[in-house]
């Protein structure tokens, strides 16, 4: 059983958060638009306590266009398998739903295609927050809205 907190107790959690990173971000260890998508009230609570990744360069990403992708175990969930045909392209969204929700740049790098990934970019892919976050740093990917 659950006590439910006071509104001021998740007001002073609300502000620590807020505090927690606008420190990162005056530190350069979180980009600013990444805080605003962590800030941001409509983010998830994951998010918004994990923050998440972006490749610094669109040039950089080269997962693989044919064939197979070597999905890493931390972004192997349900039914993805170690080996993942890239035909299957309702596992690889998924794949790509998790690897920017929660890979780190590297990972992005090596997991993520640049033109499956223009091909597969469309409201509901991962969290609005991000979706906005790669959209202003890439133009290369069409606007959704979010």
């Amino acid at each position: 059983m659950s006590i439910p907190l006071s509104p001021e107790t998740l007001a002073r959690a609300r502000q620590a958060q807020l505090d927690q990173v606008a420190k990162a971000v005056d530190e350069g260890r979180l980009a600013p638009d990444i805080a605003q998508a962590m800030t941001d009230p409509h983010t998830s609570r994951w998010i918004a306590a994990h923050g998440f990744a972006v490749v610094d360069r669109w040039e950089d990403l080269r997962g693989p266009a044919t064939g197979t992708l070597d999905v890493s175990t931390g972004l192997q969930r349900g039914e993805i398998p170690a080996q993942l045909p890239l035909d299957d392209k309702r596992l690889v969204r998924e794949v790509y739903r998790a690897a920017l929700a929660s890979a780190d740049a590297d990972l992005q790098i090596q997991v993520l295609n640049p033109d499956l990934l223009i091909g597969m970019w469309r409201p509901g892919l991962t969290e609005p927050s991000i979706m906005r976050v790669w959209e202003q740093r890439f133009p290369q990917l069409p606007r959704t809205g979010n």
